[in-house]
Formats: C-alpha cells, sequence, structure tokens
C-alpha cells in the first residue's frame, strides 16, 4: 500500500461526509420555505435518491471496453465510483486526458448519475 493512500482516502471519506451533511441541511431548509404542489418521485434511479452521490467536480467521458473502463476528464480531480445499491465501491484519482481504470467485478456501476454496466 502507498505511503499516502490511507490518508488521501480518509479525507476523501471526510470532504464527501460534510459535503452531503451540507446539501442534507440545504434540502431540509428549503422543504421549511416553500413546499412543491406537485408530488415528484425522487427515486429516479430505483432504490436512493440521485442528491445522496458526490459527482466528479468536472465533466467527465466514461467508456467500457471489455472489463475496462475508460475514463476521459480534461481535469486532475477525483471520480467516485458507486456499485447498484450506491455504497462507494472506489474514488478514481483522474490525470488530464485518458484514464483507464481496470479490475472492476462485473455488475452494475453508477458514476456521476449514469449506469455503467461491466459484463
Amino acid at each position: 500500500m502507498k505511503k499516502y493512500q490511507l490518508p488521501f482516502r480518509a479525507l476523501l471519506l471526510v470532504l464527501m461526509v460534510l459535503t452531503s451533511t451540507w446539501a442534507i441541511a440545504d434540502r431540509q431548509t428549503n422543504r421549511r420555505l416553500a413546499k412543491d404542489s406537485v408530488t415528484v418521485s425522487a427515486l429516479q434511479w430505483g432504490e436512493l435518491p440521485s442528491g445522496r452521490m458526490v459527482q466528479s467536480a468536472y465533466p467527465v467521458r466514461l467508456a467500457v471496453k471489455g472489463r475496462s473502463l475508460r475514463v476521459t476528464s480534461k481535469y486532475e480531480q477525483v471520480l467516485p465510483i458507486y456499485t447498484s445499491t450506491g455504497t462507494l465501491y472506489v474514488a478514481m484519482q483522474l490525470n488530464p486526458g485518458v484514464n483507464w481504470l481496470n479490475g472492476l467485478p462485473r455488475g452494475r456501476y453508477r458514476i456521476n448519475n449514469r449506469t455503467i454496466s461491466i459484463k
């Protein structure tokens, strides 16, 4: 294991918890201020509201090539990858350009509000 990998993951986890806590607080504040007259289903994905998952800071392009995931980004950033049930699977460090992620187990993943299937 790399020397800085554990502190980086801990820092990323703290950042994601703080971000989600602020988002929940904002949602609760908005809920108290104004009620919508139209009921909209929050479960667009099936199980979880899409607002609970962290996304990458900048847009990325995703492509599945066999059992590998090709991620193209213009910026250095962190890309969180969730399982189909909404559990954080891995936070991938992206460099500018093309990045490859090999070794993902077969299944469905949620990346930036998109469902990706690895077969």
